[in-house]
């Protein structure tokens, strides 16, 4: 049965990984000497100015080089969680490599924050029951990759048989919890409504108005960004990247800042409260 409560939350969270990550990039030579972590401390800036506590789902591979950061907004009370070492598509590895993938992740994290527990967020969206069972087994908390976007060719549909709905893309199963990205349909189709390539690529009055008729009938948003959105680094896409590639990286990254200030704005002004995932 659906909780009722008069209680508006939102819950804001970036995926810490590279440009290099992007499934985008996957069969190309990347220079990573290129970062677009600069991004990452703006989204901290934006956070911060609006005494927002957000969630921090960081590649494994990425831990050590922001060891003093992650320290940093674990003592401020931000919350930290995983995003897979590597940044791989869980469906795509077999069982046993997702486990050693998660398990190194698990080890890397303990190694700066050894009385933490963690939430997982999986790359692209694409974990499945079979997997989920076993970020469970391995101690994790919670998982945020749920999303139901049947469009989006690398996302899974992610089968929560047994879990109880304890609200609007909040699911339980025990101790454990599952939350879902916001989406809203329109003109037939579930768009995520909570950030990402979508609050850069739809045009932004439309965005907007989606935004605003979503918050009329839902007490919960669950909204993710990445540090390459937010980035002013502006360097060359490895040769032969197609153009479409290049669109979907570079269109209206100079805007997602300002963007982001005003769905800030009017979520306070609707009432929303803004927690992390690990005080849901």
């Amino acid at each position: 049965m659906e909780e009722k409560s008069t209680n508006k939350i939102a819950v804001f969270s970036i995926d810490v990984e590279e440009w290099y990550h992007l499934e985008y990039f996957n069969n190309f030579k990347t220079d990573r000497s290129k970062s677009v972590m600069d991004g990452l401390y703006k989204f901290i800036k934006i956070v911060d100015k609006h005494n927002i506590k957000a969630s921090f789902f960081i590649v494994g591979e990425l831990i050590q080089t922001l060891l003093q950061t992650i320290k940093k907004l674990d003592i401020e009370g931000h919350d930290i969680g995983l995003h897979s070492y590597l940044h791989k598509r869980p469906v795509v590895q077999n069982i046993n490599e997702f486990i050693k993938d998660t398990e190194d992740t698990i080890l890397e994290i303990k190694s700066i924050l050894p009385n933490n527990s963690f939430g997982y967020r999986s790359p692209c969206f694409a974990i499945d029951r079979q997997r989920l069972e076993e970020i469970i087994k391995l101690g994790i908390k919670y998982d945020a990759s749920k999303i139901t976007q049947k469009e989006h060719p690398l996302y899974v549909n992610l089968d929560l048989d047994g879990f109880e709905k304890l609200k609007k893309d909040i699911y339980k199963k025990g101790s454990f919890k599952v939350f879902e990205v916001s989406t809203i349909k329109f003109l037939g189709i579930n768009i995520p409504i909570a950030g990402g390539g979508y609050l850069r690529i739809i045009p932004w009055p439309l965005y907007f108005w989606l935004l605003k008729k979503y918050l009329k009938k839902s007490n919960f948003i669950n909204f993710f960004i990445h540090p390459f959105e937010l980035s002013d680094a502006n360097f060359e896409l490895p040769e032969n990247t197609p153009l479409i590639t290049k669109f979907r990286y570079n269109y209206n990254r100079n805007k997602v800042e300002r963007r982001l200030n005003k769905i800030i704005e009017l979520l306070k002004e609707n009432g929303f409260i803004f927690k992390t995932f690990s005080q849901i």
